[in-house]
């Protein structure tokens, strides 16, 4: 009951992204995925997709807190601090494969959508970090993670779509 649980917490949350129609909203529903798939990849002892997801905890609760986009250079130097910091957990760890370094990818897609991007453009990093982890869920059998991401690309491209239909129909 309890692994039923753990798998169906981060796709409620991804069914609630649906209705995440406003930048704080997915920011909101990032944050609880972050401790529902973390709790998750923790349980599933698959522990490069546990670090990478604790980590992005911090950074979306730094983008909630503070409010603001951060500059290029500083985007850069956060993210590439942040990645040495998930790698060395990985190599410190064993946990070098190809597989297993896929969550990296995700974190930096997301981080940079966060720490640097927009509504449009976080929508655009989180699709592709979402299909990225969609891939590594289903190569590590973590179903509950697999469905979330899956249904977390499709509804940032649902609301991607509609932001870039907004933007042609207003006059600029």
């Amino acid at each position: 009951m309890f692994e039923f649980l753990l798998h169906g917490f981060p796709v409620a949350f991804a069914l609630a992204s649906f209705w995440s129609n406003t930048e704080r909203k997915l920011l909101y529903l990032n944050l609880g995925l972050c401790v529902a798939i973390g709790s998750l990849l923790a349980f599933e002892q698959a522990w490069g997709g546990a670090i990478v997801i604790a980590v992005a905890g911090m950074s979306t609760s730094y983008r909630l807190i503070k409010q603001k986009l951060l500059s290029p250079i500083a985007t850069y130097i956060t993210l590439i601090t942040m990645m040495c910091l998930v790698l060395t957990v990985n190599n410190l760890t064993g946990k070098t494969s190809l597989i297993e370094t896929m969550p990296a990818f995700t974190f930096m897609a997301y981080r940079f959508g966060e720490l640097h991007c927009k509504e449009a453009g976080l929508r655009v990093c989180m699709i592709v970090g979402s299909l990225n982890f969609t891939v590594y869920g289903v190569i590590t059998q973590t179903w509950g993670l697999a469905i979330t991401e899956a249904l977390f690309a499709l509804s940032n491209l649902w609301y991607y779509v509609k932001l870039r239909r907004a933007m042609q129909v207003s006059p600029v």
